[in-house]
C-alpha cells in the first residue's frame, strides 16, 4: 500500500486545470522527501493509501469521470479505515484572485465537522495571509441601510442537498417579517435569480454585476447559507447570520434572524486566526509543511 496517493485524476477539464495541477504536485513533492511511497495518479482508477489527496469534494448535481473518480477515492479510504484529504478554495479568495492561499483538510471539507488541524492557532498565519493579501479586518460597523443576502452555488457539496433558489426565497421571507430595512439579494454569478421570484415581497432588490465588498459596503447585517464569502462580510465589520452549522463563520455568527435589527458584535480574533491557520501556500506544500502537520492524525 502507498503512503500517499495524489489523484491528479480529481480535475475537470477546465481552463485553470495547469494551476490546479501545481498545487496537486506540490504536495505530491512535499511528501515525497518524508515517505516512503508516493504515487501521482493519473488514471481514473483508485488505490490504497494511507492518506488520499483529491482537489474538491462531490456535490449532488455536478457530474463527470472526475468525480466519480473523488467518489471513489473517498468511500475507499472511509472503507479502509485511512484518510481523505480534500484541497479547497480560499475563503479569502476576494481578495485572493490566483488562490495564492488554499484550504487543506482530511475527513471531509465542512469546517466544523471536519479536521483542518487548526484549532487554538496563534496569530501567526493570520499576519502572513494580512501581508500577502493586504487585508485587515475592521471594527464592527455601527450603521448600515440594507441587510445582504447572498447566495451560492445550487447543486454544489456545501449545500447539502438544500435548493439554493428555495433557501433564499424563504429567508428573504423570513427577514421581511423582522425589518423593514432594505433587502439585497446578491446571487451566485453562474445561479442567476430575477426579481419575479421575490414578487410580492416589499423593498427588495437583486444586486448583478457588483462586486461583493460594493454589496457590502453600507450593509447592517449579511446573510448566508454556508459560503466561505461571509469571511469578506466579517473582515468589513458587517455582521453575519449563518444558516447551516458548517459555515465557516459559525462560532462568530448569529444565527436567529428575528435579531437581524440586534445582532450580537462578538471577537473576532481567535475565529480569524484560526481559520487563516486552515490556508497554505503551494510553497509551504512543496516544503512538506501540510503533510508534517497532518502527519499526527495519520493511520500508522
Amino acid at each position: 500500500m502507498h503512503d500517499v496517493v495524489v489523484y491528479l485524476s480529481s480535475l475537470p477539464r477546465i481552463a485553470d486545470r495547469n494551476r490546479k495541477v501545481e498545487t496537486l504536485q506540490a504536495f505530491a513533492q512535499g511528501a515525497k522527501a518524508q515517505v516512503s511511497s508516493v504515487l501521482v495518479q493519473t488514471d481514473y482508477q483508485v488505490v490504497p493509501a494511507r492518506l488520499a489527496v483529491i482537489l474538491g469534494w462531490v456535490g449532488t448535481k455536478i457530474t463527470g469521470q472526475h468525480i466519480q473518480l473523488r467518489r471513489s477515492a473517498i468511500d475507499l479510504q472511509r472503507q479502509s479505515g485511512n484518510k481523505i484529504m480534500s484541497i479547497d478554495g480560499s475563503c479569502f479568495k476576494f481578495a485572493d484572485p490566483t488562490s495564492i492561499f488554499l484550504r487543506y483538510s482530511i475527513d471531509g471539507v465542512y469546517y466544523n465537522t471536519d479536521n483542518y488541524a487548526n484549532e487554538h492557532s496563534s496569530p501567526d498565519k493570520w499576519t502572513r495571509v494580512q501581508q500577502g493579501l493586504n487585508l485587515n479586518m475592521r471594527p464592527w460597523r455601527d450603521t448600515g441601510d440594507h441587510i445582504l443576502v447572498c447566495g451560492q452555488r445550487d447543486g454544489g457539496w456545501s449545500m447539502k442537498g438544500v435548493d439554493m433558489p428555495a433557501w433564499t426565497i424563504q429567508t428573504v421571507r423570513q427577514i421581511r417579517q423582522h425589518t423593514d430595512r432594505r433587502i439585497v439579494v446578491r446571487p451566485h454569478p453562474r445561479f442567476p435569480m430575477g426579481m419575479q421570484l421575490f414578487a410580492g415581497i416589499p423593498n427588495v432588490t437583486v444586486s448583478t454585476g457588483t462586486a461583493l465588498e460594493q454589496d457590502l459596503k453600507n450593509a447592517w447585517a449579511s446573510v448566508f447559507f454556508n459560503s466561505s464569502s461571509c469571511v469578506a462580510s466579517l473582515l468589513a465589520g458587517v455582521p453575519v447570520f449563518a444558516g447551516d452549522s458548517d459555515c465557516v463563520a459559525w462560532a462568530v455568527a448569529n444565527k436567529d434572524l428575528s435579531e437581524i435589527d440586534n445582532p450580537a458584535l462578538v471577537d473576532r480574533a481567535q475565529w480569524l486566526y484560526d481559520l487563516s491557520a486552515a490556508h497554505w501556500t503551494d510553497a509551504e506544500s512543496q516544503a512538506g509543511a501540510i503533510y508534517q502537520t497532518f502527519l499526527p492524525f495519520l493511520p500508522t
